[in-house]
């Protein structure tokens, strides 16, 4: 007889006293046992299923245990059912402008989940409303952010047709008590991703890119804006380039191997291994096109998540560039999106990225050459001066770029 039945029986007529020493007891009697199986959990639900008090809604159980179970493997997995999926495809593609990031906690950790907003697009209606990286979001339409399972269910609440009303709670962090908004969703623009200015010092030129994100059409965006500086900079050329991705929380890999790829004109961009360290995937560089000779540095924040973390590494293990700012964020695992018969939807982390001198970014995130704190204002167009000034030496430092092989 499982616990749980000699829970069940122990419990009807007899005192709670009673009932929690015979439990400690059972509890002795099966502490050298192994630890819960596939059939003993099946056991547990079909008790709870058949002899709970009240008449069980037996797919609403299911897809409430399968959502915990899921989102308690890692913070980026998660299960939706047909009809949250359905409803999230019904959302549209309207933008506040925020970039978010849930932060589940750790077995073993009490603390509830919370929203960071890790990035604001400029211009937005969320960069209207004088949001900032670092702000947290308490709940949105009502819903409890301590309570949210999943990135994907933050993402669709916040998700929506153009002209849409969201209401958010938000903890400022330049404000002692939380605010209610109001955000009407804009719409969504993708060039708002890559901005690219020159930056004068000493006489010498130097381009600064940011990249906000990682979406389709973002590695050629930067082609174009790096060669429209080109261009800018006359017969002097290009002094050095200062690839910008504080506050960038990845997104599209595919996108910065792209960018990667326009730096670096051979051997490994990125690999990715599956269970038991199996190689799925490596993604190469090529050489037609590559710059290999103008400086080059990557600033970054402990916000630069996955695909931006992707990228610096890449340059970083080719040495061919200098990562300056703060230690990244440690997001590299890759997830599988698994449509399931009765329409529901599963994503699953299936592997992890690995750099070309094969370290993992997930949980060690990428350390800096030079390390500088760095405020966290992502929607300046211009660099902080503290990081400005860190990311010219990390210029002078790079020196004449060399290849080497991942």
């Amino acid at each position: 007889m499982s616990i749980l039945r000699s829970l069940i029986a122990l419990s009807c007529g007899v005192g709670l006293t009673l009932a929690a020493q015979s439990l400690f007891k059972i509890g002795e009697a099966e502490a050298g046992r192994a630890e819960m199986t596939r059939d003993g959990f099946s056991d547990a639900l079909t008790t709870v299923l058949d002899r709970y008090v009240d008449p069980v809604d037996q797919g609403r159980v299911l897809a409430s245990a399968l959502k915990h179970v899921v989102s308690g493997l890692d913070e980026h997995s998660h299960y939706l059912t047909a009809a949250e999926r359905k409803a999230l495809g019904r959302r549209g593609f309207g933008s506040t402008g925020l970039m978010v990031r849930l932060h589940r906690p750790r077995p073993g950790e009490r603390l509830p989940a919370w929203i960071e907003i890790s990035a604001v697009l400029p211009g937005t209606p969320a960069a209207k409303m004088g949001l900032e990286a670092g702000d947290q979001i308490l709940s949105v339409n009502g819903q409890d952010a301590a309570l949210m399972l999943s990135q994907a269910e933050v993402e669709g609440l916040l998700a929506g047709p153009e002209g849409e009303t969201i209401e958010l709670a938000v903890q400022r962090r330049r404000e002692p008590a939380p605010a209610a908004l109001k955000i009407t969703l804009g719409r969504p623009e993708v060039a708002r991703l890559v901005e690219a200015n020159m930056v004068e010092r000493a006489g010498k030129k130097h381009a600064h890119v940011i990249i906000r994100a990682f979406r389709g059409g973002v590695g050629a965006e930067v082609q174009r804006v790096l060669a429209e500086l080109r261009r800018a900079a006359g017969s002097e050329g290009l002094a050095g380039i200062i690839l910008d991705v504080r506050g960038n929380p990845g997104g599209d890999v595919q996108e910065a191997v792209a960018v990667a790829d326009l730096f670096i004109s051979e051997g490994v961009l990125v690999r990715t291994r599956g269970r038991g360290g199996q190689i799925l995937r490596e993604e190469l560089a090529h050489r037609a096109g590559t710059d290999e000779t103008t400086r080059l540095v990557v600033v970054q924040d402990a916000r630069s998540a996955s695909a931006s973390e992707l990228l610096a590494i890449a340059l970083q293990d080719h040495r061919r560039a200098q990562i300056v700012g703060e230690r990244s964020y440690g997001k590299g695992t890759v997830q599988d999106v698994i449509g399931l018969p009765d329409g529901s939807v599963l994503s699953l982390t299936i592997a992890r990225y690995f750099s070309p001198r094969d370290h993992s970014v997930d949980g060690n995130g990428v350390e800096p050459d030079i390390r500088v704190s760095i405020p966290s204002a992502v929607a300046a167009r211009d660099l902080p001066e503290i990081a400005l000034e860190a990311a010219l030496r990390g210029l002078a430092a790079a020196g004449a770029p060399s290849q080497s092989r991942g």
